[in-house]
């Protein structure tokens, strides 16, 4: 995938996709997970479009750029430590983009746990979106899951952490899918 390629998803806002590649280009974004952040943009947008269709109140555009630049601070983190959501979502305000910095901001974890009654939100749904993306792939949770936990599984709080996280994400599953026509293993990409 290069960068033409994420002209499929549609450009509305006040951060478009010229402008969302241009930061992550200043931010030396490796293209690994520019790829990674443009499939998540993708699954977002899919579900987005998919809920708007049902009546939920969704901006598209925000969940493409907030897709788009949900790791933008992943390397700078990997390299220097640090909370790599926290990072990017201070850089994104740092611009002006607050909107979208709250999504990357809660695009690991959700401010509030979410609850069967929980309502739909841009956060919610990049969030979601980033638990199904390995790498450029679209998988399941179950797969993805297995990956963190060989990935980020060190110790017994990060097990924990996991197992918590995995926990959230299932009651968002079943929130997102139950609101639509369509099921979780319809998501695929491309």
């Amino acid at each position: 995938m290069l960068f033409h390629d994420i002209k499929f998803i549609p450009v509305n806002s006040m951060i478009d996709n010229r402008t969302c590649i241009q930061i992550l280009h200043r931010q030396k974004v490796p293209i690994h997970i520019i790829r990674h952040c443009a499939v998540v943009a993708r699954v977002g947008c899919k579900l987005a479009d998919n809920l708007r269709s049902k009546g939920e109140v969704i901006d598209i555009d925000i969940v493409r750029a907030g897709g788009l630049l949900h790791d933008i601070a992943k390397m700078q983190a990997i390299e220097n430590g640090g909370d790599h959501a926290e990072i990017g979502a201070r850089f994104l305000e740092s611009l002006g983009y607050y909107r979208v910095a709250e999504i990357v901001r809660q695009h690991v974890f959700l401010k509030e746990p979410v609850k069967p009654a929980s309502s739909l939100s841009e956060e919610l749904v990049v969030n979601y979106a980033d638990k199904r993306v390995m790498h450029t792939k679209v998988v399941s949770l179950d797969e993805r899951f297995q990956d963190l936990f060989k990935r980020y599984g060190e110790n017994r709080l990060a097990i924990e952490k996991i197992e918590e996280l995995y926990k959230q994400v299932r009651i968002m599953e079943q929130l997102i899918f139950s609101r639509m026509a369509i099921k979780p293993e319809d998501i695929q990409y491309p």
